[in-house]
């Protein structure tokens, strides 16, 4: 049904976007590399199992929120959702390195399913997709026995709940206009 590939990386550079929307979040300071990995401790095959999962739904996230991106009214809403997937592509890489190094492979990820909708549709997804991941890292966490690992996910699960109440904010600013 839907084809499985190696893990992409998302270092490369992006393709050129629209004028207002090619800037990324300003930062004072060096970029921050999300929570330190070293030494982890070695997770069990359900361990590694849901960062699998949790990988594949940081890049379905990109995927989801670049074609949002796409319709953005405003610079506003640009910026803000810019940092949204640089939030996300952050989880991607810290969930991906921590995978490759407890399981000495890539995962595979299933490719993408483009999101077709209209923007405020696409808004209402996004803000219930974050409000999801939100719950589901921050259950990860409270069930986790690693430290490591439940660091992780606290942090993600922050972002996430922050990225909801910035979504639901748009929504209900655009859900009002029309």
């Amino acid at each position: 049904m839907f084809k499985k590939k190696k893990a992409p990386s998302f270092d490369q550079p992006q393709p050129s976007q629209p004028s207002f929307r090619q800037s990324s979040p300003q930062t004072t300071s060096s970029p921050p590399q999300g929570p330190q990995i070293s030494q982890p401790k070695p997770l069990n095959s359900d361990q590694l199992q849901h960062l699998q999962q949790f990988i594949q739904r940081a890049y379905q996230a990109v995927t989801d929120y670049e074609y949002l991106y796409e319709k953005v009214p405003t610079e506003h809403t640009a910026h803000t959702i810019r940092g949204i997937i640089e939030d996300n592509k952050k989880h991607y890489q810290t969930l991906l390195h921590l995978y490759r190094k407890q399981a000495n492979k890539d995962p595979e990820v299933t490719e993408a399913t483009l999101n077709r909708n209209a923007y405020t549709p696409a808004l209402k997804k996004a803000f219930e997709q974050e409000q999801q991941y939100t719950h589901l890292f921050e259950e990860a966490a409270r069930l986790s026995d690693n430290r490591q690992l439940r660091d992780i996910y606290t942090s993600i699960a922050r972002d996430h709940q922050r990225h909801a109440l910035w979504f639901l904010s748009y929504l209900t600013i655009y859900s009002s206009k029309t």
